[in-house]
């Protein structure tokens, strides 16, 4: 186990930064994997989590960010490679630029090559507590270390919902690093600095009142095929109780969670075009934006309390396997009736955020096939209503 004596903290935290190489922070996302510079031994090169044990895909690194709690990276039952933890447990030697590393939230005195995430200096560097993403504090641990020549590859940012909770914070650490003077190279997610109208400057736009009316159809037909199968699952669920088979019912539990889900986001997706749909007032971008981030935020609290329900429910259905008591059934299916509301409570949120993250992306490809100067003088012929 290493210490990061990389680390001076009379020197804003650095030290010799002078000498630090071009880095690569490199994610997941196979777009533009081609363009990392692996062939560069000059370059460093940072990972994710299990990627450095994909040498197919990535050939040689440096560092790697695991930060995750122990219950995660030890796991057994790590569903993108069971050999992680045991993995994590070798020692890894050194590359052209020294000792590798695995930055993790705590050295653990277990993994060879293990430092500890320097949290709290990092966020000293700005006045919020403010890192919402493994890509995000990559790049803040690269600044705070002094790297002057980063360039970021396979973080895209817009595939996933958890991506899109995150992508404000990577912006901001993207933006950070500008204001720092860094030489940073934008080898990912360019649609969102690169393809965007400016606003005000390129116009506004309207959304026309049939693509939300076809976006309602689409949804109710998904809500209602989502709904169908809920409706069956319970009665499996409900079924597997009867006869006492304890392990089915803890199979189709989890089943539930996902299903609500995707109901609950087929519901909050369709009830959102319905409501644009009904409007006669101008719809502006800023709404779209405004109630994505609302549907956001209501949607993190969800998922908590959802997660925390999904626990009780593992909890009594322990007790009713070892037992068989009806008491520990009948609480096992208040708390899955729990469990399914707040996921589906969540999933509508997310049918809103994505919803709502459509739409703005249908309105910037109105405003630029109408051009800047068209648009503004479309709004003006509008009466100058945005």
């Amino acid at each position: 186990m290493e210490q990061i004596d990389l680390i001076a903290r009379g020197n804003g935290g650095r030290k010799d930064i002078s000498t630090r190489p071009p880095l690569a922070i490199v994610g997941s996302s196979p777009k533009g994997r081609e363009l990392v510079p692996w062939d560069d031994q000059r370059v460093e090169i940072w990972l994710f989590n299990e990627a450095p044990q994909k040498p197919e895909k990535f050939p040689r690194w440096d560092a790697s960010l695991q930060l995750h709690k122990p219950e995660v990276y030890t796991s057994p039952d790590n569903w993108v490679n069971k050999e992680h933890w045991s993995w994590l447990q070798q020692d890894h030697g050194s590359g052209q630029h020294g000792r590798k590393r695995i930055f993790m939230i705590s050295a653990d005195p277990r993994v060879p090559n293990a430092v500890e995430y320097p949290l709290e200096d990092i966020l000293s560097m700005i006045p919020y507590r403010y890192l919402r993403s493994s890509p995000a504090e990559a790049l803040a641990l690269a600044i705070y270390l002094g790297y002057t020549d980063i360039g970021l590859y396979g973080s895209e940012l817009i595939s996933s919902t958890e991506y899109a909770y995150q992508a404000n914070n990577y912006a901001f650490w993207i933006g950070f690093a500008h204001g720092r003077g860094i030489n940073l190279g934008l080898h990912c997610w360019e649609s969102e600095f690169l393809n965007q109208p400016l606003y005000g400057f390129e116009g506004e736009a309207q959304l026309d009142k049939s693509f939300f009316e076809t976006r309602f159809i689409e949804h109710e037909k998904a809500w209602k095929n989502n709904e169908n199968a809920l409706a069956k699952l319970k009665n499996r669920i409900d079924q597997a109780m009867l006869e006492s088979n304890f392990k089915r019912v803890g199979d189709l539990s989890l089943e539930l969670q996902l299903a609500a889900l995707a109901a609950g986001e087929a519901a909050g997706a369709m009830g959102q075009a319905e409501d644009y749909s009904q409007r006669t007032n101008p719809i502006s971008r800023q709404q779209f934006e405004q109630t994505s981030a609302r549907a956001q935020r209501d949607g993190e609290k969800s998922r908590e309390s959802m997660h925390h329900a999904g626990g009780k429910c593992e909890y009594v259905w322990n007790v009713w396997k070892q037992t068989g008591r009806l008491e520990a059934l009948n609480q096992l299916r208040t708390f899955l009736q729990e469990k399914g509301r707040f996921a589906y409570d969540t999933g509508a949120k997310l049918g809103i955020f994505h919803e709502n993250i459509l739409y703005m992306t249908e309105y910037d490809k109105v405003v630029t096939a109408l051009g800047g100067a068209r648009a503004v003088k479309q709004i003006t012929a509008q009466g100058g209503q945005g």
